[in-house]
């Protein structure tokens, strides 16, 4: 703990209204109990409304609060007379801490635990007036309750009947608003899950439908992809097939062709084979198709050499 010396030149007293002023601007629902000493801090829970109440020790803010939760409750925060002890930001308590956020960070705490439960037969260690504000903090929220306001209407007589007969007591717990909503919000949840269900079902005809017209188009896309492949194929050949350069070539075998040709019917015309007119005929058209398929051949080549040269 430090030393009150230490701060012997700090305006304790306006650090300790700045420190109250914080518990009031990050919390709500603080009730003054005690002028500049004790405050409560009232918040909903799991196990109904609970109080926390601060008290400003004389040393404050040198010294930590001291902090107890009424009624008391069963957390691995407090002890076993209500007091916070664990709390992180409460043990590690210093001058220069927020007291409001530390009561936020245990407030809130508080409000999400789910397992948090109320102690049974434990006493409680608070003032007389911090008890007048638990007791009358719990009366509120009692009394904020229906279905305790319900029980409080009834006689012991009637109490006692409920406890003794479980029909009655199921007929009077299913009469209870909270019930009857609960059931009312059942039975609309049912409502829209058997709508739910039946718009699935109605859907259940068009959508096989349309799995089955599906397939249908599959299987046509499946035969266009086997044509497209074979037409593909057959495109390569052809491109390959009337290519310049092919071309070309077939000029250039041809014409050989064509020389061959006039040769062997010039041995024939020498050999006395065949008579003078029939080879005049048959060589001179061998003879001018080779030259044409030549010349063919050299002009195609001289455009490809241009087009080359052109970058094409």
């Amino acid at each position: 703990m430090l030393s009150t010396n230490l701060y012997n030149n700090i305006d304790l007293s306006r650090k300790r209204e700045q420190q109250i002023d914080t518990l009031k601007v990050f919390n709500e629902n603080v009730t003054e109990i005690s002028f500049n000493k004790e405050y409560s801090v009232e918040f909903p829970t799991k196990v109904g409304n609970l109080s926390l109440v601060i008290d400003l020790g004389p040393k404050f803010p040198i010294e930590k609060p001291t902090m107890k939760i009424c009624p008391r409750i069963i957390h691995k925060w407090v002890d076993a007379t209500g007091q916070i002890v664990l709390a992180p930001g409460l043990m590690n308590y210093t001058i220069h801490s927020d007291l409001g956020r530390v009561v936020q960070v245990i407030r809130r705490e508080f409000e999400l635990d789910q397992s948090l439960i109320l102690a049974s037969g434990g006493s409680n260690s608070f003032s007389g007036k911090t008890a007048k504000g638990c007791i009358k903090n719990t009366n509120t929220s009692l009394t904020n309750d229906v279905e305790f306001f319900s029980l409080a209407k009834l006689t012991s007589t009637e109490l006692l009947h409920l406890n003794n007969n479980v029909d009655c007591l199921d007929e009077f717990i299913s009469e209870l608003p909270s019930i009857e909503a609960s059931n009312k919000n059942i039975e609309n949840t049912i409502t829209k899950i058997m709508d739910l269900a039946n718009s699935n079902m109605s859907k259940e005809e068009p959508i096989c439908n349309l799995r089955s017209e599906i397939s249908k188009q599959l299987e046509t896309i499946e035969t266009y992809q086997k044509s497209y492949a074979g037409l593909s194929a057959k495109y390569v050949k052809l491109s390959e097939k009337y290519s310049p350069q092919s071309i070309s070539d077939n000029l250039k075998k041809a014409a050989i062709k064509c020389d061959e040709e006039s040769e062997r019917i010039a041995e024939q015309f020498l050999n006395g084979d065949i008579d003078c007119d029939k080879f005049l005929q048959v060589y001179v058209k061998s003879r001018t198709m080779s030259y044409t398929r030549k010349a063919k051949e050299d002009r195609l080549n001289y455009q490809l050499k241009q087009l080359k040269e052109a970058g094409f």
